[in-house]
């Protein structure tokens, strides 16, 4: 990317659901609750981030 005069960048979203019901799986590794207030306020944040940098991608090749 540097050869266009651009960088590059990347967006990491870790502690995720690995089910829709915890209840239906042996998961005992997997704390459901953490796992829920991950997804109510991580996930969010980093779906802004995913956004934002789509914003800046296309900001970058327009100008």
């Amino acid at each position: 990317m540097k050869r266009f005069g651009r960088t590059s960048e990347i967006l990491l979203s870790y502690d995720t659901y690995q089910f829709d019901d915890y209840s239906k799986y042996e998961a005992s590794m997997f704390d459901e609750n953490h796992k829920a207030k991950e997804r109510e306020i991580g996930f969010p944040a980093d779906c802004q981030k995913a956004f934002d940098m789509g914003v800046r991608l296309v900001n970058t090749f327009t100008e």
